[in-house]
Parts: C-alpha cells; sequence; structure tokens
C-alpha cells in the first residue's frame, strides 16, 4: 500500500530514496578501501596485459561499478595504457554505457519497493520531471561518482523513460570520460593527470548541464503563448454587454 501523500515521507520520498542510495554506495566504498580488495582499489595492475580476457574484465567491472564499489576512473585509465586511446574509449565506452542500463534494470526491478515509499502525487512529480530532464540528467551525471548510479537507478522507478533513451544518455554522458582517461592512460599515467582528469570532466559535465537549462529558458521565454492566456483576451462580460 502507497504512503499517505500528506506524510512527511511521502512528500520526500524521492529525496529520502536518493541520499540512502548515495549513503549505500559510500558505505560499499569505504568497506571495499578498509578489506584493501584489490580489483575494488586499484584495479590497474591487473589490467596490463592487451588481451581480449583481460578487455572483457575491465568492461564488466565497469558495469558491475552500480552494484560493486569499482574504482571506474582506474579501470579507464588502465584501459587506456594498455590498449591505446581509440580501443581504450571505446572499451570505456562499453562498460560505462552498459553500467548504465545494469542502474537502470536495478530500478526497475525496485519499482514494488518504490510504491511502498512514495505517494502517487511523488511519482507523477518525478515522471514529470524526468520527461523534462530525464536524458540530461543522466549524461551530466555519468561522471560523478555515486550520483551516476543514484540517478540511474531512479530513471529506472519511472515508467516514462524506456531502455533506448537511457543508453543514449549513457553513451553521451559516458563519451567525454572514456576519451579523457584513455588519453590519461595511453600518454601519462599519473596521479596529478588522473586528478586533473577527473576535475576537466567534472567542469565539462556542470558547463553543458548550465547550457542545457540556458537553452530551456530561452525556449521557454521564445514560445508563442496561447491565445486565451494573453493579457488581451476579450473579456466575455463585455461580450454579453455588447450583445445586450
Amino acid at each position: 500500500m502507497p504512503p499517505a501523500s500528506g506524510s512527511w515521507t511521502s512528500r520526500h520520498g524521492y529525496l529520502l530514496l536518493g541520499l540512502a542510495l548515495v549513503t549505500l554506495f559510500l558505505l560499499m566504498f569505504l568497506i571495499a578501501e578498509q578489506l584493501r580488495i584489490p580489483l575494488m582499489t586499484d584495479p590497474r595492475p591487473y589490467l596490463e596485459p592487451a588481451t581480449w580476457p583481460v578487455a572483457m574484465i575491465g568492461v564488466l567491472l565497469l558495469a558491475a561499478d552500480v552494484i560493486l564499489p569499482v574504482p571506474a576512473s582506474g579501470v579507464m585509465i588502465a584501459h587506456g595504457a594498455a590498449f591505446g586511446l581509440v580501443p581504450g574509449s571505446l572499451l570505456s565506452l562499453c562498460g560505462g554505457t552498459a553500467a548504465t542500463l545494469v542502474a537502470y534494470w536495478v530500478g526497475r526491478g525496485s519499482r514494488g519497493v518504490v510504491s511502498r515509499l512514495v505517494s502517487n502525487e511523488q511519482r507523477q512529480r518525478g515522471a514529470e520531471l524526468l520527461e523534462r530532464h530525464g536524458m540530461w540528467a543522466i549524461v551530466v551525471t555519468r561522471p560523478v561518482p555515486m550520483l551516476a548510479e543514484t540517478v540511474g537507478i531512479l530513471a529506472g522507478t519511472s515508467t516514462t523513460m524506456p531502455w533506448w533513451k537511457v543508453a543514449i544518455a549513457g553513451a553521451v554522458g559516458n563519451l567525454v570520460p572514456a576519451v579523457a582517461y584513455a588519453a590519461a592512460g595511453a600518454y601519462a599515467t599519473t596521479f596529478v593527470n588522473g586528478l586533473a582528469v577527473f576535475v576537466g570532466v567534472l567542469a565539462v559535465a556542470l558547463l553543458v548541464w548550465v547550457l542545457q537549462s540556458w537553452s530551456r529558458r530561452l525556449s521557454v521565454k521564445s514560445a508563442p503563448r496561447h491565445p486565451r492566456s494573453g493579457s488581451n483576451r476579450e473579456d466575455p462580460r463585455l461580450h454579453r454587454q455588447c450583445q445586450h
């Protein structure tokens, strides 16, 4: 049974769900760091040989980033170092797009839980929000750790986002990080370069979001107003007086 629409949890259901997902991903990351799991902390030494099995392991690691605390940037850098710029970029692009779809399908499987936590009104508002910004939200958040998985899962809980739109948005959002990290791995693998690439990718994502919001505001302002909504609409009372 869905929660009452007037309760505090129903009014903030999506916010609470998003915070819970981010907290879960953060805890998984901290546990992996404490346990020092090799593939979950620094997978690059295991992805050095330029072989097809290694390539597939890297792609699968990126796809599993939704449910495992995989250092995606380290895997992408390893792809570039082992396979070069173009092949490494393509491998990372495939793995990152697969991660977007995995997050989406996890969200699809969680609709029953969401329906019990979020009211019908909130789900309708979430659907309208995804209808307006869904693809761009996925594109912009793909380079952001934890937030990317959260947005992908939330997109899966909605009925307005088909999987092929999510795949396109995931591919577009993963393109810049895949190329940038592959270039860092292919030409100069250092901590400073990796950090610079991370900051640069986040800056590009922020710029895309600002430009998209700006263009949307311009399109709304320039859209023709409905003739019945304008200030010059004929007053029906004056029309009845003229008839009399």
